[in-house]
């Protein structure tokens, strides 16, 4: 081959080339990004609208409606989630895998502009954005004090902390969580506003004329051109308190004489704790693009310089640090690839018995690495689980090209041709067949890259490394390996070899010989022996049928996230006493535990989309220990929390899977239909249903018992009466009891609301409702009792859309049951129950992502079959051969079946991809028998003579090959370190399908070889005898 003899005559050209691939490789390292998973571009955008002191039903009638129907319009649009709360709206729009969710964006924008002016006046500006995992913080930040309140503790953080995290590179944001915020509070007296005929408006309306500013325009003197200001601010509560409301028969009414004003704090709608102890959090949050462990580690830095200016007996601790499982994960692939690399050195060793050759065959791993490098620099890749998975995965496979040439070379050399000649004959007698066999590799990867979804988005990465690599370690087998094999490769004869080294050859000839009985067995019984294949093959696939399946393995994280709920309308006081109990808990059943964060309350922003805006709702992160640290696992703990959490009243909870790939439950059973009664009776129904199922936990309805309001229904005649409109009666309303900033109170360069409200002793009577004046236009006040009906009703706490359509679902997470099963069930108990007709029921959840995966993966598994035959049929020229070593890859099933069986692994998308891969991996084998058998054909070998003498020559390489690859799964397999379930399912694939394939591959190839042949030669002389004839 020109290759192998240019490299052995240029030897000096090409180790230089080498040399600068081995440079560009070690740069393009430390250039890579670290990350947990790859930049993956979801194609969800959000909307979220905020309305406040607005009820579910309004939210949803005058905000939601109006914006779904806009939004649906827009193009590549698959589904629309809405969900319609108190007092804001939030739409998940899902696109098409593949859509330019930049332009996406645009497009969702300008349909947003087109009902904008539909919208109510005081509905918040729609927020449009993208949903990335990035959203999730990197960093929670503990900050408490022995010396400094949650008042000053909060200003502490909001005025320099947040600040000095935010100029750190890679943050995009700091945002706080507890605490107390500073506020000037004006506390509305309604009996002094009657007595005065005053409405919170006139309050309101006061405040803001005093402080408005004026322009006064310039002054000019003899020596100077002066500009007039009037400082109009308020910089004290005297100021605020001599502001004139009214004046009654010309006597003003000031602000103290209708209110109290107070220098006091925000009324708290949410509060967070951190290891059982009220503090103030931190959220650190990433820019997109920030890489995650330096941007951790670069936070870990500046705090050093933040408590140099904390006060004394004040601290800021990390609660939560994403950076440190990325980095298990990445020291245990690393170490799986270092693991692999020994293993492979030492099957080389033990084979070949020569340790130049083993070393020979060892360089080329860690040059193709190094080679995939720049290729990840330019294609903008990560360093992350799943390229590092990759690498560790091809590990056993790199070497796989040089066992071939090195094995070959070295058997020539053995026979006495001289090294340089053995160098290029050998290499160019098996160059063509591992050229095929890398690209049958390489070949069942590319229909990877086009399954759509998440599973396709997760791989593509894995793909692209894989098949970099792999082309990288076939220009190294046919250049490197033959230069180096020429340059330092060297055979003791037979007489002076050492003790072990006869002692290899001897075991190796007695195993060649155990072979090659067991081989001429076979071909003297050729219908039994595929007859026994057969048998295991059936075996195998009755064996797998018992498995179950599930969409991705569950990882220990070290991290466990509850959502807790109290009974709707609980006010925040008794959710932070049900927060002490949990706590409790907690410090009781997890000894684990590291680190504890509980946020309560209503969230704020983007962060409501997690973490929910009512006052009963609880969040706990549970940060445990590292694994190996642990004798039990993450999932082992829930299950003890799950016990207890069960016995306490009047809550409900749920796990949440902190991967990030979905804000879906692992089942969720939806029932889409236009009579909310109807279908939430239905699903109740549903419910107690799955309760009885084994292993179904934490089910629940997305929608809670309806939420306690009251109803203030205005009678139109009577505001026309008073010429009142139905917007203004609502404006006073909420000034009153929602309260409204009024202007701004000043202190040095600190600026603080002033904030007027109703009193929180006469916002707690439902009669100050009816008692409220309406002022009207020709200056009279009149009760609200006078103006409207007043009720008291249950409404619905929040109201779940799917598609534009009102929706229920029934969720549940799994414990001790697979999800293929668990789905199983489930329909059977939908085909049991009576299902209405204008009611359609859909499982949705993680389940719904498991069956398109499955659906595409099996498409690529088809593509890739057809793929890698069109690469055996060009390399053979033949339409025959190709379906001789095809027979390799049932064969390769009975092993997965086997193995996934006795690890009780359920099948699942990683087990699936690990099959795919077994398509391009096990042909190989049958590629170097059958292009070495047609080789000795071609030079006159009879048959029979042929394919045992093929199967003889190619034995050890064939096993030198299977041996690596296995032993390299081995480590990802037995799942030793953080993140490893996610690969250990492929990695058992891999290793079952290899042993089964790479055994009988030795004995059913050849026997189909003979079979086909002598088939084809009897075609062809009947063809012949009737051509004569």
């Amino acid at each position: 081959m020109l290759l192998a003899r240019a490299s052995i005559e240029r030897k000096i050209t090409f180790s230089m080339l080498y040399l600068i691939v081995v440079g560009f490789g070690l740069f393009s390292l430390t250039q890579l990004k670290i990350d947990l998973f790859p930049d993956i571009q979801f194609p969800v955008i959000g909307i979220i609208t905020f309305y406040e002191g607005v009820g579910p039903a309004d939210i949803e009638k005058l905000v939601t409606r109006p914006l779904e129907e806009s939004v649906a319009a827009t193009k590549h649009v698959k589904k629309v989630n809405s969900t319609s709360s108190q007092g804001s709206s939030i739409i998940l729009l899902q696109f098409d895998w593949g859509t330019d969710i930049d332009q996406a964006e645009m497009d969702v924008r300008k349909r947003i502009d087109l009902v904008r002016d539909l919208l109510p006046e005081e509905a918040s500006e729609p927020l449009v954005f993208p949903f990335d995992p990035s959203l999730q913080p990197i960093m929670f930040l503990g900050l408490s004090s022995s010396s400094l309140g949650p008042a000053e503790l909060r200003k502490l953080a909001d005025e320099r902390l947040e600040a000095m995290l935010e100029r750190v590179d890679g943050v995009a944001s700091a945002v706080t969580q507890g605490g107390l915020e500073r506020q000037i509070n004006v506390k509305l007296n309604p009996l002094q506003l009657a007595a005065f005929q005053l409405s919170p408006l006139d309050v309101v309306g006061a405040l803001q004329r005093e402080a408005s500013l004026q322009p006064a325009g310039r002054i000019e003197t003899h020596s100077q051109n002066l500009s007039l200001r009037i400082l109009s601010e308020y910089y004290s509560l005297d100021d605020i308190q001599s502001v004139v409301v009214k004046y009654v028969k010309g006597v003003p009414v000031y602000l103290k004489d209708v209110a109290e004003i107070e220098d006091g704090f925000k009324e708290r709608f949410g509060d967070a704790r951190t290891n059982f102890n009220p503090g103030v959090v931190i959220q650190v949050n990433k820019q997109s693009d920030a890489n995650t462990v330096l941007t951790c580690r670069r936070v870990r830095q500046t705090l050093s310089d933040i408590e140099a200016i904390l006060p004394e007996g004040t601290s800021l601790g990390i609660v939560f640090d994403a950076s440190e499982f990325i980095m298990r994960s990445i020291y245990n692939l690393r170490n799986s690839a270092l693991q692999a690399f020994l293993m492979s050195f030492l099957v080389l060793l033990l084979f070949l018995a020569n340790f130049r050759g083993s070393l020979i065959m060892a360089v080329s791993i860690p040059v193709a690495i190094l080679a995939t490098f720049p290729v990840m620099h330019l294609a903008h890749l990560t360093l992350n689980i799943v390229t590092m998975a990759g690498l560790a995965l091809a590990v056993g496979m790199l070497v796989d090209n040089a066992i071939v040439v090195l094995e070959n070379i070295y058997r020539y050399h053995e026979s006495g041709t001289p090294l340089s000649q053995a160098a290029d004959v050998a290499t160019s007698e098996v160059g063509l067949a591992i050229t095929a066999s890398t690209l049958t590799t390489i070949s069942v990867f590319v229909p990877v890259l086009f399954v759509p979804g998440i599973a396709g988005e997760l791989f593509s990465d894995m793909v692209v490394v894989m098949c970099f690599s792999l082309g990288a370690s076939l220009l190294i087998a046919l250049t490197l390996i033959p230069l180096l094999s020429h340059q330092f490769l060297k055979i003791r004869p037979e007489g002076a070899a050492s003790r072990w080294s006869r002692r290899i050859r001897e075991a190796q000839a007695h195993l060649s010989g155990k072979y090659l009985r067991i081989l001429h067995w076979c071909l003297g019984h050729r219908k039994k022996t595929l007859l026994i294949a057969g048998l295991l093959l059936v075996i195998s696939i009755a064996l797998t049928a018992t498995l179950g399946g599930e969409f991705l393995p569950r990882t220990d994280q070290n991290l466990i996230i509850v959502r807790v709920d109290r009974e709707i309308g609980t006010p925040l006081e008794e959710t932070e006493k049900t927060v002490l109990d949990l706590e409790n808990i907690v410090r009781e059943e997890v000894p684990e535990l590291e680190n504890l964060y509980v946020l309560f309350g209503a969230g704020e922003g983007i962060t409501a989309i997690f973490t929910g805006t009512a006052s009963y709702t609880i969040f706990l992160r549970i940060r445990l220990s590292p694994m190996e640290e642990r004798k039990r696992s993450q999932f082992e703990i829930q299950d003890a929390l799950r016990k207890r959490l069960q016995e306490v009243p009047g809550i409900r909870f749920e796990f949440i899977e902190p991967t990030g790939f979905t804000t879906e439950r692992p089942i969720e059973v939806k029932l889409l239909g236009p009579n909310l009664l109807q279908n939430r009776q239905l699903a109740e129904q549903i419910k107690a249903s799955l309760e009885k199922i084994p292993g179904l936990v934490d089910v629940s309805l997305n929608v809670r018992e309806s939420t306690p309001e009251l109803q203030i229904i205005p009678e139109r005649e009577r505001l026309n009466d008073f010429k009142l409109s139905v917007s203004q009666v609502a404006h006073i309303i909420s000034t009153a009891f929602q309260g409204k900033v009024a202007a701004l109170y000043r202190e040095g360069a600190d600026e603080y609301n002033i904030f007027v409200q109703l009193d929180r002793r006469f916002r707690r009577q439902k009669e100050a409702i009816a008692n409220l004046l309406i002022p009207t236009p020709a200056g009279k006040l009149i009760p609200l009792g006078q103006l409207a009906q007043i009720r008291e009703e249950a409404g619905p706490a929040s109201i779940y859309r799917e598609n534009q359509q009102r929706m229920i679902s029934v969720g549940c997470n799994l414990s001790g049951i697979d999800l293929s099963s668990a789905v199983a069930k489930i329909r059977q108990v939908l085909q049991e129950t009576p299902i209405p007709s204008d009611v359609q029921v859909l499982i949705g959840g993680t389940a719904q992502d498991q069956q398109e995966a499955f659906y595409y993966l099996r498409i690529a598994f088809i593509a890739a079959v057809l793929l890698v035959y069109m690469v055996m049929a060009s390399q053979f020229e033949s339409l025959v051969d190709p379906f001789i070593i095809f027979f390799t890859i049932p064969l390769a099933f009975i092993g997965v079946g086997f193995m996934l069986f006795l690890t009780q692994t359920p099948l699942s998308v990683m087990s699936l991809v690990g099959i795919v891969m077994l398509v391009g991996i096990v042909v190989n084998n049958g590629i170097v028998l059958v292009d070495y058998t047609n080789q000795l054909r071609r030079r006159g070998m009879p048959l029979h003579q042929a394919v045992v003498e093929a199967a003889r020559i190619r034995m050890r390489p064939v096993l030198m090959t299977a041996l690596t690859t296995i032993l390299a799964m081995v480590p990802l397999a037995l799942e030793l370190g953080a993140g490893s379930e996610n690969w250990s399912a492929m990695a058992r694939s891999v290793i079952g399908g290899m042993t089964t394939s790479t055994l009988l591959t030795l004995v059913i190839v050849p026997v189909l070889y003979t079979i086909v042949e002598e088939l084809e030669s009897r075609i062809v002389k009947s063809w012949r005898r009737w051509r004569s004839g």
